[in-house]
C-alpha cells in the first residue's frame, strides 16, 4: 500500500504539474496501520473543518486500502471530505494534488507517503513524528526540542512544513496551499532531500561497505555478542561454534 512504510515506487512521477494546475489536499495510507487511522480521524474532526472555513473551495481526498466502516462513514461531500479507498495509481493522484497532509501522532521509520509526495512534486505538511527519518543533516541541525514543544525550521529548509499542534497544522496547511512562491520552494527542497536521502548511487556503496566490514569482523563481533552466544548455545544444546 502506497504511503505505508517504504514508498510505492523509486522513480519520479512521469508528469509533475505546476502550482496553478494542481488543486485540493490529499492524504494516503493503508488503514491496517493504526497511525494512519488516527491521522484521518484527526483530519476529519479537528483539522479539516478549520481549513475548510478558510479555503471553502478546497477538498480533502483520503486514499488507502482496507478502510474500516469508521473511515468510510467520514465521507461528506458537503464539507469536501472525500474517502476514496485504495488507489490504483498513486502517481496520478499526487502529481495533481497541491499539498499532502500527514498529521501523524505516533509511528516510526521512513514515511513512504512523504517520499511518494516528494517524488511527484507535492509538498507536505506533517508533524514532528511524520518528519522523523525524513531530514538531512542540515535540516536536523535546524530543529530544536524544548520538552514536548517542537520548533519549526525556517521556511524552505524542508519539503513542506512541520507543525507541533493543531493550530500550527491548520495555519501551515493554508500557507502551503495558497502561497505559490513558498510552495515552489517546498517542492524544490523535497526533490533535494529525495536525492540526498534516497539516492541509490550514493547509498548503495555505504551499504556495501557496511556489509564488507561486518563480514570481515564477524568472528570478533560474535565473541563480543554475549547475549547472542547464550541464545545460540541454548538453541543448539550447547554445541557449535559461535
Amino acid at each position: 500500500e502506497a504511503g505505508d512504510g517504504m514508498p510505492s515506487k523509486t522513480t519520479t512521477c512521469p508528469t509533475s504539474y505546476a502550482f496553478g494546475d494542481r488543486k485540493d489536499f490529499v492524504t494516503v495510507g493503508g488503514f491496517k496501520h493504526a497511525p494512519n487511522v488516527d491521522a484521518v480521524k484527526l483530519l476529519r474532526y479537528e483539522i479539516w473543518p478549520r481549513i475548510r472555513e478558510r479555503l471553502p473551495d478546497a477538498r480533502m481526498h483520503v486514499y488507502g486500502a482496507y478502510p474500516p466502516p469508521l473511515i468510510l462513514s467520514m465521507q461528506d461531500e458537503k464539507s469536501g471530505f472525500i474517502v476514496h479507498g485504495q488507489v490504483e495509481d498513486i502517481d496520478e493522484v499526487l502529481s495533481k494534488s497541491r499539498v499532502l497532509l500527514a498529521p501523524l501522532r505516533f509511528g516510526a521509520g521512513v514515511k513512504g507517503k512523504i517520499v511518494d509526495a516528494w517524488r511527484c512534486g507535492c509538498p507536505v505538511v506533517t508533524t514532528p513524528v511524520g518528519a522523523e527519518g525524513m531530514m538531512g543533516e542540515d535540516e536536523r541541525s535546524d530543529v530544536a526540542s524544548d520538552g514536548n514543544k517542537f520548533i519549526k525550521m525556517n521556511d524552505g529548509r524542508w519539503g513542506g512544513l512541520i507543525a507541533s499542534d493543531t493550530d500550527e497544522f491548520v495555519d501551515a496547511a493554508v500557507k502551503a496551499y495558497t502561497q505559490k512562491e513558498l510552495w515552489e520552494r517546498y517542492q524544490g527542497k523535497g526533490s533535494d532531500l529525495l536525492n540526498q536521502l534516497f539516492n541509490g548511487r550514493v547509498n548503495l556503496p555505504v551499504v556495501e561497505s557496511g556489509i564488507r566490514d561486518a563480514v570481515a569482523s564477524l568472528r570478533q563481533r560474535r565473541r563480543l555478542d554475549v547475549v547472542g552466544a547464550i541464545l545460540w548455545r541454548g538453541g543448539r544444546g550447547g554445541a557449535g561454534e559461535i
